[in-house]
């Protein structure tokens, strides 16, 4: 009787669209909201205006992964600005990373979902470097 039952699909699909970007930027920043590491610079130094930033997020990573988006703006400097107002230390960005990660492979599998995730520790990498190098 067990074998006749119809088994759910566990295979996941790959990210492939604006709804799959905004699914894992959603989830992605809810954790960040409620990661002790991660939200008093999201919450309380920078007091981010939800709303406004998530789109902002969807297009960046659309534009990363899909080709599609019209992200224009400048993560670095933005990144410099928190740094200054709170350092954002070593600790944070593997924590940053590790979520980002985590949420990817929760939701998705595929070649789109490991570039999310190859691009993401290149953003991590790039912006925690240029943070050193402008301190001195």
């Amino acid at each position: 009787m067990q074998d006749s039952l119809i088994k759910p699909s566990t295979e996941m699909k790959d990210i492939q669209g604006k709804p799959d970007i905004k699914l894992f930027v959603d989830s992605f920043y809810n954790k960040v909201q409620k990661n002790s590491v991660l939200s008093p610079y999201f919450n309380e130094v920078v007091k981010v205006d939800w709303p406004h930033h998530l789109p902002k997020m969807y297009s960046f990573w659309e534009t990363i992964l899909l080709d599609k988006g019209d992200y224009k703006g400048n993560p670095i400097i933005k990144h410099q600005h928190v740094d200054q107002l709170k350092e954002i230390n070593k600790e944070s960005f593997e924590t940053w990373l590790g979520l980002f990660h985590e949420t990817i492979d929760e939701l998705f599998e595929g070649p789109k979902a490991q570039l999310a995730k190859t691009r993401a520790l290149s953003i991590a990498t790039m912006i925690e470097i240029k943070l050193i190098q402008a301190r001195g």
